[in-house]
C-alpha cells in the first residue's frame, strides 16, 4: 500500500487506485482529537498496554507542539466516516549530538495493513523537512512496546533499538520502607511560587541522562498544563533555598477506571547531581508511596531506563517494584 502525492498544495496525499477505500486528509484541530484518542487507545488495548490517553491529555500535547506545521506534518486517514489512522512528525536536537525526527504512526487494530503506509508517509515527510536542515547526524526516532507487532514492523523497516525502558509495578502499598532524608534536607509543601524552581531543578538533574532534549518556554507552559496535575501528591526535597530532589506522583482516574484498579504513579523522579547517592530519591519515593496509600491507592508504578546511569533501576527494585512490560526506543538514519 502506497500513498502518492498530487498537486493540491504541499500536503495533499491521495491513495493509489487499489487503496481508494481510504481517504487521507489534513488535521482540522481540536475537532479531530476525540477520534484520535479513541483510535490511539484502541491500539494500546489491542497490544495489551494500559497507558491510555484522554482528549484533555492529547489537547495538552497538540496545543504545545513545537517544530511541527499541522498543515504539512500531520496526516489523518479515514475509512468512510471513521478515522482509522494518523501520522505526525516533529523534531528535536538530542544531547547525544544528533537531530531526531519523531515518527508517530497509529492505525486501527482492524486495519493493520494501513500501518506500513503511515510509516511510508511520515518517513517521506521527514526527508523533506531534513533536506532543509544543516548537514549532520539526522535520525528517525520512535518507541513502542517490545512485545507489540509494531516492534517487528520497525525492525523490518531498518530501525534498530537504541535503549530500553521498563514499566515497574509495586503490587501493593504495604510494608513501605522508612527511609530518612540526610541532615539538612526536608520535604516542603508545594507552593505556586516554587513551581519554576522545581521545574528547573528537574531539567538540570536530567541534563546528563541519555536522550536529554533542552526544554523551551513552550515546554514550561505545557508542563503547567499537564494532565492529572496534583502538586498535593508531590514530594519535593529542599536544602535551604535549593530544590535537591523530587518525585511528582499522580493518579490517572481514567486508566484506573478502565482497568479496575487503584494505581498511583511515582514518576518524574530526580536528584540534582551534587546530592545523588545520599538516600534522597529513596526517601522521597517512600514518602510518595505513603501519600498514595493515604489517597486510597493500592499499588504504584513507574517507568525507568534499564541502563539508567544513576543506579535508579536497582533502587526501585530494593523498594519493592518489579519489572513488567519492556519498551524499546528505536532510531534509524533519515537517509535510509
Amino acid at each position: 500500500m502506497k500513498f502518492s502525492r498530487t498537486g493540491w498544495g504541499p500536503f495533499r496525499i491521495l491513495p493509489t487506485v487499489m487503496d481508494e477505500r481510504y481517504t487521507p486528509r489534513s488535521f482540522r484541530g481540536s475537532v479531530d482529537l476525540p477520534a484520535m484518542v479513541e483510535l490511539r487507545n484502541a491500539k494500546m488495548v489491542a497490544e495489551g498496554r494500559e497507558n491510555l490517553i484522554t482528549v484533555e491529555g492529547l489537547a495538552q500535547q497538540y496545543e504545545h507542539l513545537q517544530r511541527c506545521d499541522p498543515e504539512r506534518d500531520i496526516l489523518l486517514v479515514e475509512h468512510g466516516d471513521r478515522l482509522v489512522g494518523y501520522a505526525r512528525t516533529t523534531w528535536d536536537d538530542v544531547a547525544e549530538g544528533y537531530r531526531g525526527y519523531w515518527v508517530v504512526a497509529v492505525a486501527q487494530p482492524d486495519h493493520p495493513e494501513l500501518e506500513h503506509s503511515l510509516y511510508d508517509w511520515v518517513e517521506s515527510r521527514v526527508k523533506e523537512i531534513a533536506a532543509g536542515h544543516p548537514a549532520g547526524d539526522k535520525r528517525l526516532m520512535t518507541y513502542c512496546d517490545e512485545a507489540a507487532p509494531t516492534a517487528d514492523l520497525l525492525r523490518r523497516r531498518g530501525y534498530t533499538p537504541e535503549r530500553y525502558a521498563t514499566l515497574m509495578v509495586r503490587p501493593h502499598l504495604e510494608d513501605i520502607h522508612d527511609r530518612k532524608l540526610p541532615a539538612g534536607v526536608e520535604i516542603r509543601p508545594v507552593e505556586d511560587g516554587h513551581l519554576r524552581q522545581i521545574w528547573e531543578a528537574d531539567v538540570e538533574a536530567f541534563r546528563d541522562h541519555r536522550g536529554f532534549i533542552e526544554p523551551t518556554e513552550t515546554d514550561w507552559e505545557a508542563w503547567l498544563a499537564s494532565p492529572n496535575w496534583d502538586p498535593g501528591l508531590w514530594q519535593v526535597a529542599w536544602a535551604g533555598d535549593q530544590v535537591v530532589g523530587q518525585v511528582r506522583s499522580y493518579i490517572d482516574p481514567v486508566e484506573n477506571e478502565r482497568w479496575q484498579r487503584k494505581r498511583g504513579w511515582t514518576e518524574d523522579i530526580s536528584t540534582v547531581r551534587e546530592w545523588r547517592r545520599k538516600g534522597i530519591a529513596g526517601a522521597l519515593i517512600c514518602a510518595s508511596l505513603c501519600r498514595l496509600r493515604e489517597r486510597g491507592m493500592t499499588e504504584a508504578a513507574l517507568e525507568v531506563d534499564t541502563e539508567n546511569l544513576t543506579g535508579a533501576f536497582r533502587l526501585y527494585e530494593s523498594l519493592g517494584f518489579v519489572r513488567t512490560r519492556l519498551e524499546v526506543f528505536f532510531t534509524r538514519p533519515v537517509g535510509e
